[in-house]
């Protein structure tokens, strides 16, 4: 069962909802629901996220297209519900690509009022391997693409496996308007760029040991007899 949290005539939706969409072509779920900051709207509820709030005003590194805005602006686009901070929009002249470095198996974003001819898809390199319809996106958090402006929600989209990890995300909208804010992306730990860990080099097995060292007394043996023929 979904939660509604009625507020001012504001409908945000704050709990997660067990309802799963699939495309034909993958196991990719969706799922509404996340946590409540003030004047923020919503936020991930996944463990160990890194999340893209928008609030410096500025657009984000990795993030090519759309604009990054705050409050209103009639007939183009409109705050999330209970969103006073930044947040992104996308319209028909500016579709958003955000480009994450590295495989990712979970996404998710707070955005208000969604509509039928908003998009989102998911790739990794030149493979799309996901993709969902503002109708499969208001049907995930109970509500109709309508572009109502007093409704909310958090959409988390995970991959169900390996094959359906994703290094890309677009946001496309063919009208005004497409607006999310708090993107959250969890990455696929054994995809991360390598400068981010330490490489440990394996202990040696008790065998190597002596191999190693039987080598090193040779090397030790010949260097003295040169010397001693010298």
């Amino acid at each position: 069962m979904l939660r509604n949290n009625r507020q001012n005539g504001l409908s945000v939706v704050i709990a997660t909802a067990a309802l799963f969409i699939a495309t034909p072509a993958s196991a990719f779920s969706v799922t509404a629901g996340g946590t409540a900051v003030y004047e923020q709207g919503l936020v991930s509820s996944v463990p160990d996220v890194v999340t893209m709030d928008f609030n410096s005003g500025l657009m984000p590194a990795g993030y090519t297209g759309g604009l990054v805005v705050t409050g209103n602006s009639v007939g183009n686009w409109a705050s999330p519900p209970g969103d006073k901070s930044h947040y992104l929009v996308v319209g028909p002249a500016s579709p958003a690509v955000i480009s994450l470095g590295s495989l990712a198996s979970y996404f998710g974003y707070y955005g208000g009022s969604p509509d039928s001819y908003n998009l989102l898809e998911f790739w990794n390199g030149a493979t799309e391997v996901a993709s969902f319809t503002g109708v499969q996106l208001a049907a995930a958090a109970s509500t109709s693409p309508n572009g109502d402006q007093r409704f909310g929600a958090y959409w988390n989209f995970t991959a169900a496996d390996s094959d359906e990890w994703f290094d890309t995300v677009k946001m496309i909208s063919t009208q005004p308007a497409f607006e999310t804010d708090n993107h959250a992306v969890l990455f696929a730990v054994e995809e991360l760029p390598l400068q981010t860990f330490s490489v440990l080099s394996p202990v040696p097995e008790p065998q190597t040991y002596a191999m190693m060292l039987a080598g090193l007394g040779l090397m030790g043996f010949m260097a003295h007899r040169r010397r001693k023929i010298s």
